[in-house]
């Protein structure tokens, strides 16, 4: 968090989604303390993103078990194939796997070991688990988990017609990467976007 980098913010624990409003969201610290706000906080929530804040040194951490992008943690590979479509080509040389499940994150350790497993990169995908999509500012971090979900959905459903897939070079999936990238407007865009629909 801007100004003090061992206090983050949470979802509150019990509350659906619709009911979520801006005094709900609760403020810790990294051990796990509320600092402010008036619900409890998950302790699996707490000792991921805890973790992937201090140990990655990422501001936004958005941690999912999106359908699409759990199924492919499913798999072999465990992760997302960038080079098959254009909505994947975008995380191309930004993703990681941590292909080892070791039960629910319970403690800090295993918080840690996942924040570990993230390196540099902006995406985790944990096997048999779900996926941590973090990024400089919330905006860019939820474009990216939108777009990551609709690129496991596609991949997931190409899959799913039993023919043969055609990814194209690793060379054009990095340069798609990086004209994505390029400009994060569309980003901001979408996520005000989102704003105004809450109002």
């Amino acid at each position: 968090m801007p100004g003090h980098p061992d206090w983050f913010l949470l979802n509150p624990r019990g509350l659906h989604w619709s009911e979520v409003q801006a005094q709900d969201i609760v403020l810790v610290d990294a051990d796990g303390k509320v600092l402010a706000g008036n619900h409890a906080v998950e302790p699996t929530a707490l000792f991921i993103h805890a973790a992937v804040h201090r140990v990655a040194g990422k501001a936004c951490v958005l941690h999912t078990h999106m359908p699409y992008a759990t199924a492919l943690t499913l798999t072999a590979a465990r992760a997302l194939d960038t080079t098959l479509s254009q909505n994947a080509m975008r995380f191309h040389g930004r993703t990681a796997v941590d292909a080892h499940y070791n039960g629910l994150a319970l403690d800090i350790g295993e918080g840690e070991r996942i924040a570990r497993a993230m390196q540099d990169a902006d995406v985790v995908f944990l096997g048999t688990h779900g996926v941590i999509v973090c990024g400089q500012q919330v905006a860019h971090a939820f474009d990216d988990m939108y777009y990551l979900e609709r690129a496991c959905m596609a991949q997931v459903l190409a899959h799913s017609t039993g023919r043969r897939l055609l990814p194209v070079a690793p060379e054009l999936a990095a340069r798609v990467a990086v004209q994505t990238l390029g400009e994060r407007m569309q980003s901001d865009l979408f996520f005000e976007s989102l704003r105004r629909l809450l109002r």
